[in-house]
């Protein structure tokens, strides 16, 4: 079997092949730590990429988040099923059933049922979750709470302002002293001017350097981390182990809890825990998270709890998705020996009239189209400076759930219906979008 070490010559292939100027990977196999660097910081200086280098994981910042959220219940300040809104007073949200039953365990299980992906720049001060969080008045209601999964960057801005109002303590903070200290994670920011002053990769669209971060504060909890992939690992090792340089953070069955499955989720993942995501390779069940920050700064995290087995990408491109899926799959294969996905086979093509249209969930849509007999898709990004991707042939792989033709190994989106059989939503990209409906707003 091959060793970690062979990893690098690959990783060099492709980070060259797929044009990501830099990343890093860290990997936890047998109890050892590995970390391998690619490429450069920035293609403006040429500073190469080491193993101290800072990159934006993005979306994991969740998972401290949530754990921010399950110390302070077992504290006993805090409880996950109590509404929201009785923490926070003045809670505004468009819709008042939402707003009287929305709680955290729905937070964490993105079913709060508001808009998801939303842009609220309001600062860099220690107001800025408290400006963000005033604004959620504004954001439609598209489903009852707890009605379906559908991943929601502003239900964590809201957990990261109930974190802050209960500790009375600015969210950041509350994550340095109750997590990132214990664990000796000392190269873990989210500020930029505690970045700023260390080596740190900046974000690059087509091979140039974008000059802006593609957050704000008010994402700190969302997905404002800055980390390195030794950091990473050692984030790992705690839930995989509970290893912890200090006192641990959470006990084991806090550990448990938030790694266990909560609900079914929306594809491409398959259940949720309280934050954690659940995928399968094969035979393999992968409780992981991974990041986007505005496809500048892209990210894998992936854990295979039962062979103590953790991987990190970070990279610093909208390339790193498809650098950091060939190197997940290399560890899996190569290294912990688990077979590579198969194939699933196309099926007869349905009546494409009852799939064709446009699904939309704020500024994202998925548009599905007939091109000559043959399905069409497209993830649609409403974001200025946010390209979206091209549209690709779809084959149906199962009921209801397609996969582009060029790749068939797992359905990439499922379309849902209603209690008359007509379809009128669609799961992509973990989110679930309807056609241009709402509860409210």
């Amino acid at each position: 079997m091959p060793d970690v070490q062979d990893l690098q010559g690959v990783l060099d292939e492709w980070a060259r092949e797929a044009g990501v100027p830099g990343a890093v990977v860290g990997v936890l196999h047998d109890g050892r730590e590995s970390v391998l660097t690619t490429g450069v910081s920035s293609v403006d200086t040429g500073l190469a990429v080491d193993a101290g280098t800072l990159f934006m994981i993005g979306s994991t910042s969740k998972t401290f988040a949530a754990a921010a959220v399950l110390a302070l219940v077992e504290d006993g300040v805090l409880d996950l099923d109590k509404p929201v809104v009785e923490y926070l007073p003045g809670l505004k949200l468009a819709d008042p059933v939402a707003r009287k039953t929305v709680t955290l365990r729905h937070l964490l299980t993105h079913s709060a049922g508001f808009l998801g992906d939303v842009d609220l720049d309001t600062g860099w001060g220690d107001d800025a979750l408290a400006r963000a969080v005033e604004q959620f008045g504004d954001l439609p209601q598209i489903f009852p709470p707890g009605e379906v999964f559908s991943y929601c960057n502003a239900g964590f801005q809201l957990v990261g302002r109930v974190v802050e109002v209960v500790s009375g303590e600015p969210f950041e903070d509350v994550v340095r002293a109750r997590l990132l200290e214990p664990l000796s994670m000392t190269e873990s920011y989210y500020l930029p001017w505690d970045v700023l002053t260390r080596r740190h990769a900046v974000g690059h669209v087509d091979q140039a350097v974008a000059h802006t971060v593609g957050l704000t504060r008010a994402d700190s909890a969302s997905g404002g981390l800055w980390s390195t992939a030794a950091d990473q690992l050692k984030w790992a090792r705690f839930f995989l182990t509970g290893e912890s340089a200090g006192e641990p953070p959470l006990s084991a069955a806090a550990r448990d809890l938030m790694r266990s499955p909560q609900r079914k989720a929306a594809l491409r993942f398959e259940e949720v825990g309280l934050s954690w995501l659940h995928t399968t390779h094969g035979p393999a069940r992968l409780v992981r998270h991974g990041g986007n920050v505005s496809n500048l700064q892209l990210s894998e995290f992936v854990t295979l709890p039962e062979e103590n087995f953790a991987v990190t990408v970070l990279t610093n491109s909208a390339a790193g998705a498809e650098l950091g899926r060939k190197v997940v799959d290399w560890c899996l294969e190569q290294l912990v020996g688990v077979p590579p996905v198969a194939s699933l086979p196309p099926r007869p093509t349905p009546s494409l009239g009852e799939y064709s249209g446009r699904y939309e969930t704020g500024q994202l849509a998925f548009e599905v189209t007939d091109r000559d007999g043959a399905l069409w898709a497209q993830l649609v990004a409403d974001v200025e400076d946010f390209p979206s991707p091209p549209p690709f042939e779809a084959v149906f792989v199962a009921d209801d759930a397609i996969a582009p033709a060029a790749d068939t190994r797992a359905p990439t989106a499922r379309f849902l219906r209603n209690e008359h059989g007509e379809v009128t939503s669609v799961e992509f990209g973990g989110r679930t979008a309807r056609r241009r409906a709402t509860v409210t707003g």
